[in-house]
């Protein structure tokens, strides 16, 4: 019952999320059953028990509700100033800092965006301008991270220039410092997973040895969560409980495992403290620390029930972190390992210790793989089939040996010969790591939320086939709605009869994914930012495609070489299988329309350039007619060369017009070019130097869609805006309503926004 009050509560966080209810209603919803359930104790205990599960999901709610009533606001001067704060958690390209002056913004903790070398506890000065987080890009299967920042109590970044960093005068960080400078000074290699794995340090990390941990499956080892937490505090309960044993009381009544569980918390703490008490290492000694006085107070058996009050505990204070990656891997796969344990370890009945060991040890690793693979799916969109192998090696001999032999060579006078030590061991493993670096797989089709939980249910069902009941559902529920389920999904994308064009949030940019009837998928640009380095392809597209259960692309097409168009098309034209990629005219001045052409050769896709007049009939009656560019024009002008056509389905029409001008819209008009469509995507975002009043009545949507967001000033302009309004065209716009699909079965139209704005 306590499980399921859990799991209740759980839904609690998640229904809020979805669905924000009132504070207010939710309080009054709390009350009502909590001033019954004395009563129906007595009287009806069953229906007092179901009342208490739904307070629990009542309190999961209002958990998640009062986080952000905790946010003070802070008014923002929207002039430049200095800003002075201590780094409180530090990552390779950004920190978060709790300003200490001004003094009316004492305390607050703000983003800044810098890849230098800054760690916790650092002092910092910034000349810059405070200003709330960018707003994030609002697509359906991908968690808000704004949303997710400000449930951590972050609402605001500073961008400016870093003035000066100076080392904190707090006593851990001079403890750190002094850990990070030993380490160095040992000249051991691979000082930087070192630091990694004992003080939780992965700015020395580079993106190679990252990438050789991500695809093996072996990164969680580098993040200090639960494993490494827990490895450091079986080290000292074994050695607490190895010196509780010498005294003979304690031991002949059995107290030496509950003194032992008792004294190896404090442990916990101190290396949590030297790990940097990040919010993953401070959720992952609380586990540890439950456990641990799960022990004390002799419930060790019931480990299942100490595993979900963990985690209660853990969200009752950190809700937002059921969103988090590292909580759902570091909790089920816990969970797992425990549930393996209890199924399968009485059947090893084997009197050789190193052969239990080692099966054991494969059944943990197991085990874990198993409850954390649609979770690894979902978040990182690749798993190597091999990763239980490449555990086997890295765990113990990273894990076992390298990191206490760190710990201990950071402690002890002599400790740099340790030091190098580890890091011959680290050489060894990555060395191995290297050479069995095969059978990554990537990317794979991405679970829902409900396809992960059908994937729960059949696997612990398999577990505890040899209860009757379990079976007896396997065989007669589960198995026939899954295999229902997997011909749904099968019919829905390939025999599907209706015509959706996809509008996606990729700020300012275009990315638009057409889903045509009979299976047929095309991406249509792939947006890309003017500034950064950050990888819309990656970032947006691919998540998105892979939740759509596509990983072929019959078409890509690229309406024109600049960079908000084609800076994402690199990332997906190298991950996913493509079949044709069309274009309209040659670049070869243009420094990304020359990288697109070099990754194709590579991936031996044969270009095409389509021009005015060519048709490309696609299934089930649905074609695409191309408007522009003509056959013999002269373009100076990269957005005057974009591609213009149309897609047909039936009697409706979408035109696609990508950043043309007047001029080429009057031209179209002039030549008298088929333009009605029920739905217009406007012309350059929206510029002033398009949509001409001609060229928008010639087509007469019913329907437009403006692609645009933050970077260039004067767009859209209001001008723009003002024709479409004047004209009694509704406009649909992907920086205010995010990703906005719009659908046809060829006789009526229907839209379907990711934010509806009343």
């Amino acid at each position: 019952m306590f499980v399921i009050s859990v799991l209740f509560f759980i839904a609690g966080i998640y229904i809020q999320a979805i669905y924000p209810f009132s504070l207010i209603f939710l309080s009054v919803s709390l009350l009502i059953p909590l001033s019954v359930v004395p009563f129906l104790i007595k009287i009806k205990p069953g229906l007092a028990l179901y009342l208490m599960v739904l307070l629990f999901m009542c309190v999961g709610m209002i958990r998640l509700g009062t986080m952000t009533l905790s946010e003070t606001p802070v008014i923002i001067d929207e002039q430049k100033g200095l800003y002075e704060g201590i780094v409180v958690e530090a990552s390779p390209n950004t920190k978060i800092v709790r300003i200490t002056k001004p003094a009316d913004l004492t305390h607050t903790k703000v983003l800044f965006r810098n890849t230098g070398d800054i760690k916790i506890n650092d002092k910092v000065k910034v000349f810059g301008q405070m200003r709330e987080l960018s707003l994030t890009f609002n697509n359906p299967s991908l968690t808000s991270w704004k949303w997710l920042k400000r449930l951590e109590g972050i609402s605001y970044e500073i961008k400016g220039t870093l003035i000066s960093i100076s080392p904190g005068t707090n006593y851990i960080h001079a403890w750190r410092n002094w850990l990070s400078k030993r380490i160095d000074a040992s000249g051991a290699k691979h000082r930087g997973v070192i630091k990694a794995l004992t003080i939780g340090d992965t700015t020395g990390l580079d993106e190679e040895t990252k990438t050789l941990f991500l695809k093996t499956g072996t990164s969680h080892i580098l993040a200090i969560s639960g494993s490494n937490i827990g490895i450091v505090t079986a080290f000292f309960f074994f050695i607490a409980r190895f010196l509780i044993r010498r005294s003979l009381p304690l031991r002949l009544r059995g107290d030496d495992i509950r003194y032992a569980a008792l004294l190896s918390i404090p442990f916990a703490f101190m290396f949590m403290v030297t790990a940097g008490s990040s919010i993953p290492t401070i959720r992952a000694t609380i586990m540890i620390t439950v456990f641990m006085l799960s022990l004390f107070f002799e419930r060790g058996r019931h480990m299942i029930n100490t595993i979900f009050l963990s985690a209660l505990v853990i969200l009752l204070i950190y809700p937002h972190s059921l969103f988090t990656a590292s909580f759902q891997l570091t909790f089920m796969s816990v969970l797992f390992i425990v549930i393996c344990t209890e199924r399968f370890y009485p059947l090893m009945r084997i009197e050789n210790r190193i052969v239990k060991w080692f099966l054991s040890s494969i059944l943990m690793t197991l085990a874990a793989t198993i409850g954390t693979l649609p979770i690894v799916i979902y978040h990182f969109y690749g798993i190597n089939p091999f990763s239980v192998i490449h555990n086997l090696v890295a765990v113990p001999l990273m894990c076992i040996i390298a990191m206490p032999m760190s710990l201990i060579g950071l402690i002890l006078p002599w400790g740099d010969y340790l030091l190098r030590f580890s890091g011959e061991v680290l050489e060894i493993t990555m060395r191995i790591l290297e050479y069995m670096n095969r059978g990554y797989i990537y990317p794979i089709i991405r679970p829902t939320l409900f396809e992960c939980g059908l994937f729960f249910c059949l696997a612990t069902s398999i577990i505890y086939i040899q209860k009757r009941i379990v079976c007896v559902s396997l065989i007669l529920v589960l198995m026939p709605f899954s295999s229902a389920y997997v011909y749904h999904e099968y019919t829905k994308r390939f025999y599907n009869t209706e015509l959706c064009l996809n509008f996606i949030d990729v700020g300012l940019g275009d990315a638009i994914l057409v889903e045509a009837p009979q299976g047929i998928r095309m991406l249509i640009d792939g947006g890309g930012l003017y500034k950064g380095d950050y990888d819309t392809g990656k970032s947006i597209i691919t998540p998105l495609l892979l939740s759509r259960k596509i990983m072929t692309l019959d078409y890509v097409v690229n309406t024109h070489p600049h960079g908000d168009h084609a800076g994402g098309l690199m990332y997906v034209l190298r991950h996913f299988k493509v079949r044709m990629f069309a274009t309209g005219t040659y670049f070869m001045r243009e420094a990304k329309f020359i990288d697109l052409l070099t990754l194709l050769k590579e991936r031996k896709i044969s270009p095409e350039i389509w021009k005015k007049g060519n048709r490309v009939f696609l299934k089930g009656n649905s074609e695409i007619h191309v408007f522009n560019p003509g056959r013999n024009d002269t373009i100076v002008n990269p957005n005057d060369s974009s591609l213009v056509f149309a897609i047909s389905y039936k009697n409706m029409a979408f035109l696609l017009t990508g950043d043309i001008g007047k001029e080429v819209e009057e031209k179209l008009v002039m030549e008298g070019a088929p333009l009605k469509a029920q739905v217009l995507k406007i012309p350059h975002h929206g510029s002033r130097h398009s949509s001409s009043p001609a060229f928008v009545r010639s087509i007469k949507p019913d329907l437009a869609i403006l692609t645009v967001g933050k970077g260039i000033k004067g767009l859209p302009a209001e001008d723009a805006l003002n024709l479409y309004r004047d004209l009694a065209i509704p406009v649909l716009r992907t920086d205010i309503n995010g990703f906005i699909r719009v659908c046809t079965d060829g006789n009526r139209i229907t839209c379907e926004p990711f934010r509806k704005i009343k």
